[in-house]
């Protein structure tokens, strides 16, 4: 599959690609966009919550779900884990699974201050 980076604006395949698809699923609040009403997860809902423990598995939860709704287009990767983990801008999600038949594992950040 091939995609635009959406910093750079260069092509990228693979790996970046798929860091990237995720990243755009974790970051758009499910029914954020008008047209792909199904797109998109809840893990932004929660971001503006206490960080205690009990919302972070929240967290979780919601970024894990998000790999099993079709209209995200991640079939291709199959999750075994996820851990949010708290940092000064907000947390990161950090991943990890089977994906073209290897293991990998990839961060996605999520900054609260975008």
């Amino acid at each position: 599959m091939i995609g635009i980076d959406r910093v750079t604006g260069r092509k990228i395949t693979g790996f970046d690609q798929l860091v990237s698809r995720v990243t755009q699923v974790m970051t758009t609040p499910l029914g954020g966009r008008i047209k792909r009403s199904k797109f998109g997860c809840n893990v932004r809902k929660y971001l503006a919550a206490n960080m205690s423990d009990i919302m972070l598995i929240r967290i979780q939860s919601a970024a894990l779900e998000a790999f099993y709704n079709q209209a995200n287009g991640l079939g291709d990767f199959s999750p075994s884990s996820c851990v949010a983990k708290r940092h000064a801008t907000g947390l990161s999600l950090y991943f990890s699974g089977k994906w073209q038949g290897r293991q990998i594992k990839f961060e996605v950040p999520l900054d609260v201050s975008t």
